[in-house]
């Protein structure tokens, strides 16, 4: 899970996603600086200025968000 979230993290141009966790719990990513993808976890910032931590086996599923924010999601 950690090498997807890193090739997500450093494509050019960058693509938002949504990180799914197990609790069911979501977490879009629209900006790569926003997340720091450590060796065990993974630390996102939201838009409220809180942030975010957890284990990479707390991922459920990481999934694009090109067509949500091309407005075409739904």
């Amino acid at each position: 899970m950690r090498s997807q979230m890193l090739d997500l993290l450093g494509r050019a141009p960058f693509e938002p996603f949504r990180v799914r966790l197990v609790s069911g719990d979501t977490h879009d990513v629209f900006d790569p600086q926003t997340v720091a993808a450590q060796q065990a976890t993974v630390t996102i910032a939201g838009h409220d200025l809180n942030w975010v931590i957890f284990p990479y086996d707390k991922v459920a599923s990481i999934e694009s968000l090109l067509a949500d924010f091309h407005g075409h999601g739904e």
